[in-house]
């Protein structure tokens, strides 16, 4: 956010967003000399939402959308993913490079989660990825966020270790605090049936951009 807003102008922008259906994690907001508002949108171009003017309530000012911030670091991103897209392991992989390849194009966040409801059915892959603006920690309003990009490496020993605690999860359960001879001895306040997540234990061997965190916080 731009210097000189104040918290409650924060929200007014942001419920405006809201209310028309426009996510603000990939954006930031900048307040003009006239006491209007820019909300700045990182994409590579642009979307339907470009040039769009939306009116504050009571005639205090309007907040004017605009496409293409970041645009020369999201290129560059775009244009590693399009070359990852020809070592994927599997159709889902390169399905959810592809909708983050037009969600950062565009500016659709509407993409970016389709590109995550995808990534989710990738059951144990061997490259994990976390890519997109998802770090919203030095937002004060607590929701726009900041750009990650990393690539890991699953550790199969560490995995196996977490499927063996997985898989003794019931013993484990039997001596909570709250555990009592009901529910098959765990108690109350459990699910009759555990059922464990999927997951890996991955190590880091390289970031997209080295954490660069594009800063759509400040």
């Amino acid at each position: 956010m731009g210097a000189g807003i104040t918290e409650q102008e924060v929200q007014a922008v942001s419920k405006i967003l809201e209310q028309n259906s426009i996510f603000p994690e990939n954006t930031r907001i900048r307040k003009d000399d006239n006491g209007d508002f820019k909300v700045l949108l990182a994409s590579v171009h642009g979307g339907g939402d470009v040039g769009r003017t939306l009116s504050l309530p009571d005639g205090s000012g309007c907040v004017k959308l605009r496409c293409g911030d970041h645009a020369a670091s999201l290129e560059r991103v775009c244009t590693e993913l399009s070359e990852a897209i020809k070592y994927a392991a599997n159709e889902g992989q390169r399905k959810y490079l592809e909708a983050y390849i037009e969600s950062f194009e565009t500016g659709s966040l509407d993409k970016y989660r389709d590109s995550l409801r995808i990534w989710a059915k990738d059951k144990a892959p061997r490259v994990e990825n976390i890519f997109g603006f998802v770090e919203p920690y030095r937002d004060p309003y607590g929701i726009r966020s900041e750009f990650e990009g990393l690539v890991a490496i699953a550790d199969d020993n560490e995995t196996a270790l977490l499927v063996k605690l997985a898989e003794n999860s019931a013993k484990f359960i039997r001596r909570l605090p709250w555990a009592a001879a009901e529910n098959d001895g765990k108690g109350p306040f459990e699910k009759n049936l555990f059922e464990a997540p999927d997951f890996s234990s991955i190590h880091s061997t390289q970031t997209a951009l080295m954490m660069c965190l594009l800063a759509t916080a400040c």
